[in-house]
């Protein structure tokens, strides 16, 4: 979480000052009582909808953005939220077992390419132990699963090639969108802000070029 947290306010100081206004505008607007803090139940009333509106999940949400446990989030603590929402992550989560990953996915993380491909909407996201462990119900046919570091570099070198190409039925394939989609690619881009890649990775994203992941 404190990579995380490192990363919110490194997205934050480099911002565009109207950004930043905005980011601003929006604490005042969650702080409904002007105390200068966030509490759950504002908390709650404000940012339900960004969590499906699952009470539990937005307490241990809360939990793990107030840092110094005193009950309320300050600025500094928002700006994880901020950035959470902004980058999609709250939406993405691992659907293992009764996975205690939850709320949200903080690391490198598994997702089902088969499900990725295929479904507008959701997508099939794991964490690193469960999917390990195999501890997860999931369609029998759908085997090929690829962790997001490799799925971004996936979808560039595909972008690169349908460009080139301009094949109809490969863009169709890849400019799907749904909400839980792009909540995933913007989760993607956010892990792997300036993280250089490794040349076993690289071999991996030349395979994938052709659009066929795994």
């Amino acid at each position: 979480m404190e990579e995380i947290r490192e990363a919110a306010l490194a997205y934050y100081d480099n911002l565009p000052e109207t950004s930043k206004k905005l980011a601003s505008a929006k604490f005042k607007e969650i702080d409904s009582d002007g105390s200068g803090t966030i509490s759950m139940k504002e908390f709650k009333k404000s940012m339900g909808s960004s969590f499906d509106n699952d009470s539990k999940i937005m307490k241990r949400s809360f939990k793990e953005l107030d840092k110094n446990g005193d009950g309320k989030l300050d600025f500094n603590e928002y700006i994880t939220l901020y950035y959470l929402v902004e980058s999609g992550r709250v939406m993405v989560y691992c659907a293992g077992n009764g996975c205690e990953a939850a709320p949200f996915l903080k690391g490198l993380y598994f997702t089902c390419v088969d499900c990725f491909h295929e479904n507008k909407v959701e997508t099939f996201d794991l964490c690193t132990s469960c999917y390990r462990n195999g501890d997860y119900k999931h369609n029998r046919d759908h085997t090929n699963f690829a962790d997001n570091h490799i799925l971004l570099l996936s979808k560039a070198a595909c972008n690169g090639s349908t460009s080139e190409s301009n094949s109809p039925g490969s863009d169709s394939q890849i400019n799907r969108s749904g909400s839980k989609r792009k909540a995933v690619f913007g989760a993607i881009r956010s892990i792997n802000s300036g993280v250089r890649v490794a040349n076993t990775v690289g071999n991996a994203v030349a395979d994938a070029a052709s659009c066929n992941i795994m």
